[in-house]
């Protein structure tokens, strides 16, 4: 009988363990219940003029902040190239490339590169991030970014980056709860490529369509959002940024749409952040990529404003599907944790077709729809 009382207190112990070690994760990885909401006004002091120092680095190595360059481009052959200079300051200091290129003769390749902070720098005054022999520098009107073959396993690239548009932020692209904050600058909505690539010693040249932005925060984003959805494409005529925020429920639990539109003769034709008159709509379910408990993500999204503008993406090939817990490296045991809390956030990218419409005209092109689950 004590050897059956035993065991029961020993499983009644390892079930509290469980327990307290699940709540403890989870707690840490959303942060307190008391968390400020955002408020229906955001910042605007900063004019609609875009300056050069605000691509430069916008974070100073605080904790729990963050920071990234980014950029994608489809090029002439039907390739999609996507990378991002990153460095966060949570539980550590962390500098790392990511890459993805998407072909029909080389299929998926991703790499990720950490390099330490002796490697690294960030200018102020304009876009100028280097990490080992890699770079991403420009000044809004023209960049270069290098990846050195070295580093990605004989994978390197050249590209020289010329906007077609002016920058683009809503009002002055920073979200804040209180001093929490999350900030977003399309450095480049729309430019042209010039791409030299270098796959394992075969050299080629192509040219393409690029795009770049660059964001930075205070605060872990799962921390302030659930998740977003986020497309990047072109028409013929046109550029569209579409967005949606979808904010956690200690920040109020808002959705926040955003909708751009310009091309090169008429400039910004739709600039709508979190208004009334910009109205949202999801379809198809993806199905197959995550765990079956994960909230309801959808690859078809439409928009529509109230003066009939009308976008329709719908995703098409998978670029990218990742554990982000995985990525980062997480230990198991933590993981493992996190999995029976049913946190398991993925990032996953596709390949998207775009059709736009606006007074009785149809137009249809391409673009990159980005998934971000953070629970």
């Amino acid at each position: 009988m004590d050897c059956i009382i035993n065991l029961k207190n020993k499983k009644l112990i390892a079930t509290m363990i469980v327990s307290f070690a699940v709540s403890s994760c989870v707690r840490f990885y959303n942060g307190s219940f008391a968390q400020p909401d955002f408020k229906l006004t955001q910042p605007d002091e900063l004019g609609p003029t875009v300056e050069k120092w605000e691509d430069g680095a916008r974070t100073n190595g605080d904790h729990d902040g963050f920071e990234w360059w980014y950029l994608d481009t489809k090029l002439e052959d039907g390739s999609v190239f996507v990378c991002y200079f990153y460095k966060v300051h949570f539980i550590r200091d962390r500098f790392f490339i990511g890459m993805n290129y998407s072909s029909k003769e080389h299929g998926e390749i991703f790499k990720l590169k950490y390099f330490k902070k002796s490697e690294v720098s960030f200018a102020k005054d304009s876009c100028n991030v280097t990490m080992g022999k890699n770079y991403f520098i420009g000044n809004l009107k023209s960049y270069k970014i290098s990846l050195d073959p070295n580093d990605f396993d004989g994978f390197g690239i050249d590209i020289d980056l010329s906007a077609r548009l002016k920058p683009y932020r809503p009002q002055d692209g920073i979200i804040k709860a209180e001093e929490d904050f999350f900030a977003w600058l399309a450095a480049v909505p729309d430019g042209g490529i010039n791409v030299k690539l270098n796959i394992e010693g075969k050299e080629s040249q192509l040219k393409g369509d690029g795009y770049h932005d660059h964001n930075w925060g205070n605060t872990p984003l799962q921390r302030l959002f659930d998740g977003w959805v986020w497309f990047r494409g072109k028409t013929e005529n046109h550029t569209i940024i579409a967005s949606e925020l979808h904010t956690s429920d200690e920040r109020g639990g808002y959705d926040i749409p955003i909708l751009y539109i310009a091309n090169e003769k008429d400039g910004m034709i739709v600039n709508r952040f979190g208004q009334d008159g910009l109205f949202t709509k999801y379809s198809n379910k993806i199905k197959g990529l995550y765990n079956k408990d994960n909230e309801p993500y959808f690859s078809t999204f439409d928009l529509i404003t109230k003066h009939g503008r009308y976008v329709k993406i719908s995703g098409q090939e998978v670029i990218d599907n990742t554990n982000l817990f995985k990525r980062a490296g997480l230990p198991w045991p933590i993981r493992w944790a996190m999995t029976q809390a049913k946190i398991d956030p993925y990032y996953t990218r596709f390949d998207s077709n775009l059709s736009y419409e606006f007074d009785g005209n149809t137009e249809d092109g391409y673009g990159v729809l980005e998934v971000m689950d953070l629970k």
